[in-house]
């Protein structure tokens, strides 16, 4: 998928003023269509006369917006007659050309992504890895480990790879739109399924992994003081660990596990907390207070036998 780019003073910038609403309008669409078309800003005249009026056009033209043939402008292409070009296309957007290996690329790592998986499964049905997954001491294990959970990670966020604001060499730079969530399982807006087989949803599934590789984060610490006060977080954590250790289950995410824990172990100890002095009534001659229904029942008795007193002294 590709994207046609405008910057954030696109919408109080001169020509754009100049233009009107009904022309800008006609303006993005025209230059989406260069961009799913990777046409690098050339529009058919057809094309552009389907979209929108011939005034909306022109105004586009005499704003310096659309060139026609014959234009003056020294930085953009001359388009063939009865044809058009979007002014400083190439400046904002990506060229065919790296669309194309951009593309590609992602087309490599995909197809190496479902190959990981085939192989994976191969691995595991015939048994060969099963003993050093269990065992946490080959390099799957070493790499769980220095996974981290994005909800609980310290470290300022970033991407290795380039941006999507990146150009051809010497273009001005400009905002990118945010970009879409990945749905493996549906279509690209342009048409042509991709990620619909299960090999490609297993490829980018995550694995479940032992918790050997969680690690209790200062973020984690300060989440559960400010949610539970009072709980122990470091008892609570090693009877955590101690549990799925000892029971060998495995969690897609050891942070969210913990999580669940550390709520169900504050409302154990809720519930574990005794009755404070309020709920509790000692009757005569007792040592023990009572407690519970017993209590309730013996209070309602003690207010019963208060008001036939105050009846009798009446």
């Amino acid at each position: 998928m590709a994207w046609f780019a405008l910057d954030d003073g696109f919408d109080t910038h001169p020509k754009v003023r100049k233009a009107g609403n009904a022309a800008v309008g006609l303006f993005v669409r025209l230059g989406v269509h260069a961009t799913r078309h990777l046409t690098e800003g050339h529009l058919d005249g057809d094309i552009v006369r389907s979209y929108g009026t011939e005034p909306n056009v022109r105004k586009l033209v005499s704003v310096g917006m659309l060139h026609t043939s014959g234009h003056t402008c020294p930085r953009c292409e001359q388009p063939a007659d009865g044809d058009y070009v979007i002014h400083d296309y190439l400046d904002y957007n990506k060229s065919r050309a790296q669309i194309e290996a951009a593309r590609e690329a992602a087309r490599k790592r995909q197809q190496k992504g479902r190959d990981t998986a085939r192989s994976n499964r191969n691995r595991a049905g015939n048994g060969s890895d099963s003993g050093s997954i269990r065992s946490g001491n080959g390099s799957e294990s070493e790499r769980n480990r220095t996974r981290k959970d994005p909800l609980f990670d310290d470290a300022p966020a970033g991407h290795d790879d380039l941006s999507r604001r990146d150009t051809h060499e010497g273009a001005t730079v400009v905002p990118s739109p945010p970009l879409p969530s990945h749905n493996y399982d549906g279509a690209d807006a342009g048409g042509g399924s991709t990620g619909s087989s299960a090999a490609e949803r297993d490829a980018f599934a995550p694995t479940p992994i032992e918790v050997d590789a969680f690690q209790l984060t200062d973020a984690m610490r300060r989440w559960c003081a400010a949610t539970y006060p009072g709980l122990d977080v470091d008892h609570s954590t090693a009877q955590f660990v101690s549990h799925y250790r000892s029971t060998g289950t495995r969690r897609k995410s050891w942070p969210d596990a913990w999580q669940k824990w550390i709520r169900d172990d504050a409302q154990r100890a809720q519930q574990r907390r005794p009755f404070t002095q309020s709920n509790v009534i000692a009757l005569p001659g007792q040592t023990q207070p009572l407690t519970g229904t017993d209590a309730k029942v013996a209070g309602w008795l003690a207010i019963r036998d208060q008001l036939r007193q105050q009846g009798d002294s009446a």
